[in-house]
């Protein structure tokens, strides 16, 4: 049986020498002798646009992360630090600490819980790389309270007899794993798989935790079925256009065919066909999972065998903050605007409005504070019947995943 109290005492030991030799003085003494701000600020002014949204306190602990895993992580400063007298000067117990370090990395993790063995114990598992991991964090337990949360990233250490986050727990509500890797490809087209996202994960965090903006945004639902974008893409040759339309409604334009299945065309599902015939190549795309497996099943009914399941699902949360990341337009199907009115400027205008007002809002209610919507509505620059609708259908998303019941 394992022996929790005796862990906790680890723990909590941990948390006093890494306060007195981490946050006191090794990150300073490591930034100064190495000149670590210039470039460490130049990293962090690339994202100025998004680390505006968060208070000062919180980009301070970003910082700190950043460095701490900079020194502890594989191949870190921690190699090279232990050999400074400066160090080397500090208690017998302070430097066996960092020794232990040094043998034990540091790493960022996206995880999920699996089991909660104990209170304040988490078995995590790291979605990349299947890895099962003991935490130990009485910050997951007070966030748990406050929210549902699908996804953490930690920066987490080794203590000996579990593993501990140091700086800032970052909660997703309704990020997924696809969602972590799809932004990894936007940010590096070069990636190709889970162990290239962890190689520029551990190169540069940053971008990563810039992804704490989008944080709070809950996942979207109608009725059950949950909205999220689904595409795949298929090499077809000659595609009989014909046949297609007893199940499909059709459209052509400047070489593209458009298939919209029928009776699934429409909110939610957005069910289309996209065949290039100029390149041979066939989209699938749909909004929702069962608009899908619906769309995939139809085009399977004239001989042929597409899997049920997308080769690209990416939350659409996930498109908008990477969008707003990575300062750059991200279309999924450039075939669509063949086919689509252009949006007006003052629509996306509105839309801006309306996550600014959800950033404001968000945060209160995941701490379990009733938001000042008329205060909130006017920094938004929305009227307040506007936000009070928003804000309804926020506590439906909630309550659709389980989430925290409002404070009336």
């Amino acid at each position: 049986m394992i022996d929790y109290t005796s862990i906790i005492k680890e723990c909590r030991k941990n948390s006093d020498i890494s306060g007195s030799v981490v946050d006191e003085f090794l990150l300073y003494y490591a930034v100064g002798f190495y000149n670590l701000e210039p470039e460490m600020e130049s990293r962090f002014a690339k994202f100025r646009h998004i680390t505006t949204q968060f208070k000062p306190e919180w980009i301070n602990m970003f910082k700190a992360q950043y460095l701490a895993h900079k020194i502890f992580k594989e191949g870190g400063l921690i190699n090279k630090l232990l050999d400074h007298s400066s160090v080397r000067n500090l208690r017998t117990e302070e430097f066996k600490y960092l020794q232990f370090q040094k043998e034990h990395p540091w790493r960022f993790s996206f995880s999920i819980i699996n089991t909660v063995p104990e209170r304040n114990f988490f078995i995590m598992e790291d979605v990349f790389t299947g890895e099962l991991f003991t935490l130990y964090s009485p910050g997951t337990t007070e966030i748990l309270r406050a929210q549902h949360v699908s996804l953490w990233l930690n920066l987490i250490s080794f203590n000996g007899k579990c593993w501990q986050s140091y700086g800032p727990i970052m909660a997703f509500s309704s990020f997924e794993p696809e969602d972590i890797f799809f932004f990894a490809t936007e940010l590096d087209p070069y990636i190709e798989d889970d162990e290239g996202l962890l190689k520029n994960l551990e190169a540069n965090p940053i971008p990563y935790m810039m992804l704490l903006s989008g944080s709070a945004i809950p996942p979207v639902f109608h009725k059950n079925d949950r909205i999220i974008y689904t595409l795949s893409e298929y090499d077809v040759n000659n595609l009989d256009t014909r046949i297609l339309r007893t199940g499909f409604k059709s459209a052509f334009n400047k070489g593209v065919y458009r298939f919209s299945l029928k009776r699934w065309d429409r909110h939610p599902h957005y069910c289309e066909a996209y065949y290039d015939e100029n390149k041979n190549i066939l989209l699938l795309t749909s909004s929702t999972d069962r608009g899908f497996r619906a769309l995939a099943e139809e085009f399977n009914k004239y001989g042929y065998s597409f899997p049920l399941e997308p080769n690209l699902r990416v939350n659409p949360a996930m498109v908008t903050i990477a969008s707003d990341i990575l300062k750059k337009e991200i279309k999924l199907n450039e075939y669509q605007e063949l086919f689509s009115v252009e949006e007006p400027p003052e629509q996306q205008e509105t839309l801006n409005k309306l996550r600014k007002f959800l950033n404001l809002v968000m945060p209160e209610i995941n701490a379990g504070r009733k938001p000042d919507i008329e205060s909130m509505a006017k920094m938004a620059d929305i009227d307040t019947e506007t936000a009070l609708t928003l804000l309804e259908q926020v506590y439906k998303s909630l309550d659709n995943i389980g989430g925290r019941k409002r404070k009336k």
